[in-house]
């Protein structure tokens, strides 16, 4: 336990001056990546345009194969 002194320095384990954390506000890069109605539609429509990368088409060939 940290006991107090007089002009509001902890002493023992937790010392230091006692301070008030302060909120942060969220960045915009942590918004990153998400999942949009907007992206949703977006990405939909380039995946019927222009179809499925090789790899993509590896693993539904595999699929279909049953391997």
């Amino acid at each position: 336990m940290a006991s107090t002194t007089r002009n509001n320095t902890r002493v023992g384990l937790n010392k230091g001056h006692d301070v008030a954390v302060i909120p942060r506000a969220a960045r915009p890069a942590h918004r990153k990546g998400k999942l949009s109605e907007r992206n949703k539609f977006v990405r939909s429509i380039v995946r019927e345009v222009v179809g499925f990368s090789p790899y993509e088409r590896r693993v539904l060939e595999l699929l279909r194969n049953g391997k």
